[in-house]
């Protein structure tokens, strides 16, 4: 029975390689032959396929062959090229301290693998991509470097893990520096006399609020008023006045009677600010009513 060869180089990755090859062996019956040779810190896979015996179906064969070493050369790419790659870019790309680089290491790996309705098959696509350009590569020439193919062949690959970890690190900071504004907000409150005890806050159906003391009458325009001294320059959405208003008041205790499906991240963030002091009113009251 003929035989025809592929070689396949690697620095870093030799044992991923060939326990895939070898597991290919077992599992699918692949009529290969492996042998291993170093040179240096390089390392040779040398694998030894079989051809059918039949001559015009060598070719058919040697393109499933292919398929299967470039298979066994992806998923290593995949489950440790790049975790290696995403650690490096972390270090040397962003300015991130030692907790931070772990935090966002997991949530890229999340991001990549994750199998959300937006990012649907996500993971596979890379694979599929990547496997279609090894087998052309080891259709081309009988040696395959994988550091190499990396390097300088995978541009667009590396681009699409690039955006990823970039996109990540984004959100990152953009959640830390959310996190430390509502520790700031909570400093601040924390300080302030409290102005009422119990304050009510009700929310229309069309996303108005109006403030309530504990006897359930209207003070809005009161604390609005107070509000009069903010810097004007920025505008503030309804959302920022019903905070500001809040954080000026710094009750004890804040009951919510909403009506409104909407600002569920302003009600996020005063449930945060003032945090073991926020109430939903789930049952009909005479505030409930007014509004």
């Amino acid at each position: 029975m003929e035989q025809h060869s592929v070689q396949v180089g690697t620095q870093y990755y030799r044992e991923s390689i060939y326990e895939r090859l070898r597991q290919l062996q077992e599992q699918e019956k692949l009529p290969v032959v492996l042998h291993e040779y170093q040179q240096g810190k390089h390392w040779l896979i040398d694998c030894e396929f079989q051809l059918e015996a039949i001559e015009e179906d060598r070719e058919t064969t040697k393109k499933i062959h292919s398929y299967y070493l470039a298979n066994a050369i992806t998923e290593t790419i995949l489950q440790h090229w790049e975790k290696d790659h995403i650690r490096w870019l972390l270090k040397s790309k962003y300015k991130l301290k030692r907790e931070e680089v772990v935090q966002v290491f997991e949530k890229s790996l999340q991001y990549l693998n994750q199998e959300s309705r937006q990012w649907k098959n996500y993971r596979i696509h890379r694979k599929a991509s990547l496997v279609n350009q090894i087998v052309k590569c080891i259709e081309a020439q009988p040696f395959f470097d994988m550091e190499g193919f990396l390097r300088f062949r995978a541009k667009d690959y590396k681009e699409e893990i690039y955006k990823a970890v970039n996109y990540v690190v984004n959100e990152h900071v953009i959640e830390a520096e959310y996190e430390e504004f509502i520790n700031l907000l909570k400093r601040f409150v924390d300080s302030q006399k409290p102005r009422i005890h119990t304050l009510h806050v009700g929310i229309t159906k069309h996303g108005k609020f109006n403030l309530y003391n504990e006897e359930g009458k209207k003070i809005t325009k009161k604390y609005m008023d107070d509000l009069s001294f903010m810097d004007t320059s920025q505008e503030l959405t309804y959302e920022d006045l019903l905070v500001s208003a809040l954080i000026a008041v710094a009750p004890r205790k804040i009951v919510l009677h909403i009506r409104y499906e909407g600002y569920q991240d302003t009600l996020q963030t005063i449930c945060k600010v003032f945090e073991g002091r926020v109430s939903y009113c789930t049952e009909s009251c005479p505030i409930c009513e007014k509004i």
